[in-house]
């Protein structure tokens, strides 16, 4: 299989100031992952290498668990290696200047007039001026820090440049580069130093300097020359970064490759860049850069970003086999569980109902679950406690409880004693617990109360432990047990671990829990079951008294609302007996109301209309307004909060079709309106109730299939005939016309 077939892209990273700058040629990323969603394991638990941070899986090219946008990115640049620059001049001055002055001198791009007039000062040996006075000048150490600076100073230029994009020719404009000439006498400066600090510095500003002449070739000459006289430390491979950035612009991939394996193994600051910028054409390249390696460390360098990129599992085994302590075993391990977590993990999330989440045992990758296996059996690696650990994880997803107790037990004797690690390994050991129990009895309650608390106060900022991710196995829990009452036929108790939208609609599981929750259950585990639910008693009473409201069952509504204690005082927003032209809930609620109606005050008030008509009372008025009472429950009216209801739990803008049929039927204010109608004793009253009927038909149309957005989105109402045919000599035809466009355009 051909791992490395995707079109390459040439991206220059350019670092500022005294830092290395990179030409790179550089991969894009693979994998998609959500931040903690399905995932238990959190990969700083137990890599704490800063270096590796950024190569944990994620969906970006590079991982961020601080702040997506700011941290997946490679962000580091010119101040990827400030500290060990600041620290080296630091010691070659012996503290003659201040880290803060060294920031600014190296760092700032400010520093360049001041640089400019103390280097005049030394080279004209004025002993008067304010730099002599500040800094003893004629010390050597601060004399040859300064000159340096200068020098390095005149390479920013070429190194800082904004590349822009020529829309023109369709690429990059090429940057301004230094001459070669201006880079040789750069070089000409390193081969005079004698001192072997000061040589390294020149040595670093050379590369850099041909990296960003007009010939990038005389970098790798260069480097050729002189490396049998370098050390391999940090500044060895920044040049060698660079050489290799030269050999991709050459196409030498093998040998591009190859160099960013060895910055990548034995460069932990460069070790993100690296990844960034290895990327072989296809697996002959990489072949033939596994060839060049001349230990089994470099080729496992070479596999650890194959890793990243291509087969992480593949990875493992090839390094295992080289090297079963190789440093880089552990990242990609982390990776292996974040990617199949990603696979045996789901959630399927619902607003206000939480996550149904389940893992899935044949989802689990078996050849990395015998790879794990054999390594945390063999206890041979540099941490053996994540094999452990993660070997454990993967005979939970198997359902081998026993053995992954031994294995986490086996972790425990030496996993870190950080808070993160050893939360880790509880979070694991808790996912184990509840799996292995099959039954919801007293002696499972009392098993898993005290572990399902801690687990649920993780979510609270105040209990919460930085990069711990717990929101999978939180929801998961619930899931589980919710499950396991259901297959016990418990449905009070599967409801109050895992809520279900439609669970309210069946009436006797509603008087199930109703009687539950009147009772006298005051258990321990009674008391922690219900503190997980967010309905209460009062919302179910509640719940009742809207649907008998729109079952026009008003007198038991009002019964029922009577018992829903506050909830009963929520105020309507705008006046639920108004029949306006244009369905407006915020000009409804802005509007001036005489009268403001809470819900059982409104209920009340239908019920007295409702009398009035009963006892023969004709009027057009009283259906108008119950009509208008009616429309204004439904989600086409003003009075939206008269159904906000924990169980109901429906937004303002959109019904799920679980409640639709109660929410977006407008039967009874049909009903009311025909009435209306039937008693109207003039043009204006029938002009009226056939608008507000029409209204109806409109509602009608939107929901059902007739609809279709784009191609049959308006059609000619009945209403709107009746209206046009029988009624445009009345004052409301007129206002019709005047508010709604719909109308208008009809009726034109």
């Amino acid at each position: 299989m051909n791992f490395f077939s995707k079109p390459l892209l040439l991206i220059f990273s350019t670092f500022l100031a005294i830092g290395t700058t990179v030409f790179s040629l550089c991969a894009e990323s693979w994998g998609w992952y959500e931040y903690g969603g399905n995932s238990n394991f959190a990969p700083e638990a137990y890599v704490q290498d800063e270096s590796y941070r950024q190569l944990f899986y994620s969906a970006d090219m590079f991982y961020s668990n601080e702040d997506m946008w700011s941290d997946s990115h490679d962000n580091a640049h010119s101040r990827r290696f400030e500290t060990s620059i600041i620290a080296d001049w630091k010691g070659y001055l012996k503290s003659k200047i201040s880290d803060k002055e060294l920031q600014y001198y190296i760092f700032s791009d400010s520093s360049a007039t001041d640089l400019k007039s103390i280097t005049k000062a030394i080279s004209s040996k004025d002993a008067k001026s304010k730099w002599s006075k500040k800094y003893n000048l004629s010390d050597t150490t601060i004399r040859q820090f300064f000159l340096f600076l200068k020098l390095a100073k005149s390479v920013e230029p070429y190194c800082n440049n904004d590349i822009s994009w020529n829309y023109d020719s369709d690429s990059a404009e090429e940057p301004n580069a230094m001459s070669v000439e201006q880079a040789k006498t750069i070089e000409s400066v390193y081969q005079s130093v004698k001192d072997p600090f000061l040589k390294n510095r020149y040595w670093m500003l050379t590369m850099k300097s041909y990296f960003y002449s007009e010939n990038r070739n005389e970098c790798v000459t260069f480097f050729n020359k002189t490396q049998s006289a370098l050390t391999k430390d940090e500044a060895y491979f920044r040049g060698l970064s660079y050489v290799a950035g030269v050999a991709y612009k050459n196409k030498k991939y093998e040998t591009s490759n190859f160099m960013y394996a060895l910055v990548f193994d034995n460069c932990p600051k460069l070790r993100t860049v690296a990844t960034y910028c290895f990327h072989p054409q296809n697996d002959s390249d990489f072949n033939k850069s596994l060839a060049l390696a001349k230990s089994n460390t470099q080729k496992s360098a070479l596999w650890a970003l194959y890793g990243y990129y291509a087969d992480e599992v593949e990875a493992i085994n090839k390094i295992y086999q080289l090297e079963p302590a190789n440093k880089h075993l552990d990242y990609l391990l982390t990776r292996a569980l974040n990617i199949a977590e990603n696979s045996i993990n789901s959630n399927s999330w619902e607003y206000n109902y939480g996550s149904e989440a389940s893992f899935k045992q044949t989802e689990l990758n078996q050849k990395l679950y015998n790879t794990v296996i054999q390594i945390a059996k063999a206890n041979n690696t540099k941490s053996p406690y994540l094999w452990n650990i993660a070997a454990g994880y993967f005979e939970v997803i198997r359902g081998n409880n026993a053995n992954a107790s031994n294995y986490f037990s086996l972790a425990e004797k030496s996993i870190p004693s950080t808070k993160l690690a050893q939360e880790q390994l509880k979070l694991f050991k808790t996912f184990n617990d509840i799996a292995s129990v099959k039954k919801m009895d007293e002696k499972s309650q009392t098993k898993l109360m005290p572990m399902l608390k801690w687990l649920y106060s993780l979510r609270k900022e105040e209990n919460s432990v930085k990069h711990l991710r717990v929101n999978f196995l939180n929801n998961w829990s619930k899931t589980y047990i919710a499950s396991l009452y259901k297959k016990q036929g418990n449905e009070v108790f599967s409801e109050l671990f895992f809520r279900k939208k439609d669970f309210y609609l069946n009436p006797q599981r509603m008087e199930k829990m109703q009687k539950y929750l009147e009772g006298n259950n005051n258990s321990d585990w009674d008391i922690f079951a219900q503190s997980l639910y967010s309905v209460s008693l009062k919302d179910i009473y509640e719940f009742k008294a809207i649907k008998l409201a729109y079952n026009n069952n008003i007198k038991e509504a009002i019964i029922q609302m009577n018992k829903s204690e506050d909830n009963k005082d929520a105020v309507l927003l705008g006046n639920p007996f108004n029949g306006n032209i244009k369905d407006c809930n915020d000009c409804d609620h802005s509007a001036f109301q005489k009268t403001k109606y809470s819900k059982i005050e409104f209920l009340h008030k239908l019920h007295e209309l409702q009398e009035i008509v009963a006892k023969g009372g004709d009027t057009f008025t009283d259906n108008l307004l119950l009509g208008n009472a009616f429309y204004n429950m439904s989600f086409y009216g003003n009075a939206r909060v008269f159904y906000n209801n924990k169980i109901i739990d429906q937004t303002a803008y959109y019904i799920e079709d679980t409640y639709s049929a109660m929410l977006d039927n407008d039967k009874m204010a049909e009903k009311y309106y025909l009435q209306a109608l039937a008693v109207a004793k003039t043009d204006e009253q029938k002009a009226k109730a056939t608008y507000l009927l029409t209204k109806i038909e409109r509602n009608a149309f939107y929901s059902s299939s007739a609809h279709k957005p784009y191609e049959i989105d308006y059609i000619s109402f009945k209403g709107y005939k009746t209206l046009k045919e029988k009624y445009s000599h009345t004052k409301y035809y007129q206002e019709v016309i005047n508010e709604c466009g719909y109308f208008r355009n009809y009726a034109d």
